[in-house]
């Protein structure tokens, strides 16, 4: 690898050939801090229109646990982001409209209804992705970074097929469908008025009928998914000089992913584990895909339409991945072990992409050193402490 493609990383060359030597040696917090220059968590950057503000954060809790934003009222943000499993769902792809349960037992009850075209991740930290080198409020969201700034994303599902519309209206009705029931609801006008004071005084003013419109709507949900943070791991504590918050198979784990020899380190990078950029590991696809077509999710292509792009997925964040699994794009991995493995492999489970476009090389990791880096992963775990909702304002059931 160029010496350009690791500074863009935040590795350089000495820290590299200081890697390949840290397979023994001190593996104390102050040693591993500096070789391989170990950073605590950065400040999160917000929009300059719409600052940290506890009244919208409980407004948009109380909308991402609310499924009157589905079309069938029977699906809400949460169905698919769910605080027991990491604030993702434990399926390989998620379940929609017409679903039963909830996680891993949610089941289609139409047979015309197919699941998400992919892996639902977790919010958790989302509001410290990156665009560039810089965390920033334009960071990118999903898989394929089609959306950058979590307001651009959050009022987006409700439009999706088969995510919470389903068939029951057609996509352009969504928002005035959405807005029009929020409005109906005595409670929700008070909360928007609370947390939008300037829309409120609008309606007072007789400028408009109400303090609903679909930038509050979007800002509120936006600050409570910010509010969702994880930043007091284990992890971080070594960081911060706790030499006793890892235990020795943890420490090798650490080393071993920060090395030439585990090779983790160059995707998975800085203190969220990203680089936020774009891949192609050759991931197996499970589902429909982004196109809904069987082993046909081209991924990034689908945005740029650049040949280079064709397969390539955003590399996610490793925080709290112990919480998150199934694993992947498509969920095709069922625990971190299988990830390993398919890395080691050099993976290439796709069977329409080439393995000259793989960008895994296989390692020869032995499977001791392989439970290092899941003991070492595992130390990332900082689950939020978010209270579920017992009701909504809606009155209807709060998924949980």
């Amino acid at each position: 690898m160029t010496f350009r493609v690791l500074a863009a990383i935040g590795v350089t060359a000495a820290t590299t050939a200081a890697c390949a030597d840290l397979s023994t040696g001190p593996r104390d917090t102050e040693d591993l801090v500096a070789r391989f220059g170990l950073e605590p968590m950065p400040a999160m950057v917000f929009p300059v229109d719409n600052q940290p503000d506890p009244r919208r954060i409980e407004l948009g809790k109380l909308l991402f646990f609310d499924p009157i934003q589905s079309a069938g009222f029977d699906v809400a943000c949460s169905t698919c982001h769910l605080p027991d499993f990491g604030f993702a769902d434990g399926r390989d792809l998620p379940i929609g409209p017409s679903g039963v349960g909830l996680g891993p037992d949610r089941e289609l009850t139409r047979d015309d209804m197919v699941p998400e075209g992919r892996h639902s991740p977790t919010i958790i930290n989302v509001g410290f992705n990156r665009f560039g080198e810089a965390v920033t409020a334009d960071g990118f969201m999903f898989w394929d970074g089609r959306k950058r700034r979590l307001e651009n994303l959050t009022t987006l599902p409700q439009t999706e097929f088969s995510e919470m519309r389903g068939d029951a209206y057609p996509v352009e009705e969504t928002t005035d469908t959405v807005l029009t029931r929020l409005r109906a609801i005595p409670e929700y006008e008070a909360l928007f008025r609370e947390a939008f004071p300037e829309n409120a005084a609008a309606v007072d003013r007789g400028e408009r009928t109400s303090a609903v419109d679909s930038l509050a709507w979007a800002q509120s949900i936006a600050q409570f998914i910010r509010s969702v943070t994880s930043t007091d791991s284990r992890y971080d504590r070594f960081v911060a000089g706790d030499n006793e918050a890892l235990t020795e198979q943890e420490k090798r784990g650490l080393v071993l992913f920060n090395s030439e020899r585990g090779d983790c380190y160059e995707c998975h990078s800085g203190p969220m584990f990203s680089d936020f950029d774009f891949h192609v590991t050759g991931a197996k696809q499970l589902g429909p895909g982004f196109q809904l077509t069987p082993h046909e999710d081209l991924g990034r292509w689908n945005l740029t339409r650049l040949e280079q792009d064709k397969y390539k997925f955003r590399t996610p964040s490793l925080r709290n991945v112990a919480e998150t699994a199934p694993y992947m794009h498509s969920g095709g991995y069922a625990t971190l072990r299988d990830v390993l493995e398919f890395k080691n492999r050099g993976g290439g489970d796709h069977p329409l992409v080439s393995r000259e476009r793989i960008e895994l090389e296989p390692r020869e990791l032995t499977s001791e050193e392989m439970d290092d880096i899941i003991a070492f992963l595992r130390a990332l775990s900082d689950p939020p402490d978010v209270e579920v909702p017992t009701r909504v304002p809606s009155g209807l059931d709060v998924p949980r």
